[in-house]
């Protein structure tokens, strides 16, 4: 089994991903090349071939700085990523190379975004999962099994003035400026708006911006992506102060029945904390929970940390964050985030 690092785009790994049920929109050569190229790190994307073609593909982002350390991932910016391969053999060859790559670079980990555990001796993070509804060409049959809680909530925001409207790259300054906003407010560095631009111009025909108006005011949005049966929701915020009017459940369902009608399998309600605020929010909807097994290697003698809200080291830097100027972290939020991939 062979595996080298691809350079150039290659239409063969993706329609090899695409044929992997297990393949989402993250395994894709073009997300790792956005990602990497939107936050100035270094991308690795790993295949494995045999006599008979490719067997697998590994996409890992390189990540360095004072403030996080040296370390690698799998997939960068997603909820998903890890090793997508059809054979042991070739889950092994891929693992290895990576192992191979990381202590070359002298990187303290390398995380595999799994939700298939891999079978070696590797450090677990627990108390994550994501979300999966099954959906219907018939977005009727999706609305009618609904509990009434839900259905009350969107009809709520519809009867309060709240529409929701679809695009492209041209809505996303509007986007961004909810999504900076509500980031400050959780006390966590935004993303660069480049990244999301990156990714939307990579991948046309797989990315939708939603956004959710009140009398011409954009009060909350999302960006979706779908590749392989599966729609994902990886960015999504609505201001808190329109809450009362349940701007996220209207934009929640205007983004389910499109991906009903675009005939998707399945809608990510994306990763959240066993029974967070967010994790009961989603639930609500009645999807399916599966548990995510994000795993870790790290090198020899070192003493693995967390890169999570939920880490104690983090609680005094997140709650200093929430108070600075929206402009200031505006500035600083995007140089710090893409080193947090």
């Amino acid at each position: 089994m062979n595996v080298h690092v691809l350079a150039d785009l290659n239409d063969a790994c993706k329609q090899f991903v695409r044929r992997q049920p297990d393949g989402r929109v993250c395994h894709l050569q073009a997300w790792a090349h956005a990602a990497a190229s939107a936050a100035k790190l270094k991308s690795y994307y790993l295949v494995a071939r045999d006599a008979g073609g490719i067997k697998g593909v590994l996409p890992l982002i390189h990540a360095r700085s004072r403030l996080f350390g040296n370390f690698m991932v799998s997939q960068a910016f997603s909820d998903h990523g890890g090793i997508l391969s059809d054979s042991p053999q070739a889950r092994d060859a891929l693992f290895d190379r990576a192992v191979e790559i990381a202590t070359d670079k002298k990187c303290d980990s390398i995380e595999f975004r799994n939700v298939i555990p891999l079978p070696y001796d590797l450090h677990t993070r627990k108390g994550k999962m994501v979300m999966y509804l099954p959906l219907d060409s018939d977005p009727e049959k999706i609305w009618k099994a609904f509990n009434c809680k839900v259905r009350n909530q969107v009809r709520k925001a519809e009867k309060s003035g709240i529409v929701v409207s679809q695009g492209g790259t041209d809505q996303l300054t509007e986007f961004y400026s909810v999504y900076a906003k509500r980031m400050r407010q959780l006390g966590t560095p935004v993303f660069p708006s480049k990244l999301l631009k990156n990714l939307m111009d990579t991948l046309p025909e797989n990315s939708r911006l939603f956004l959710a108006r009140l009398n011409n005011q954009t009060i909350g949005g999302a960006l979706t992506f779908c590749f392989n049966g599966y729609a994902e929701i990886p960015f999504a915020s609505t201001l808190v102060e329109y809450n009362r009017l349940c701007p996220n459940n209207l934009l929640y369902w205007s983004i389910i029945k499109h991906y009903c009608l675009q005939d998707a399998n399945f809608f990510d309600f994306g990763r959240c904390s066993v029974d967070g605020p967010t994790h009961r929010f989603k639930k609500q909807w009645g999807p399916e929970p599966v548990d995510l097994h994000y795993q870790y290697w790290t090198r020899p003698g070192y003493e693995l940390s967390l890169l999570s809200p939920d880490n104690p080291k983090f609680r005094k830097k997140i709650e200093l964050w929430k108070k600075l100027p929206l402009w200031a972290t505006r500035i600083a939020g995007p140089i710090i985030s893409r080193k947090l991939p």
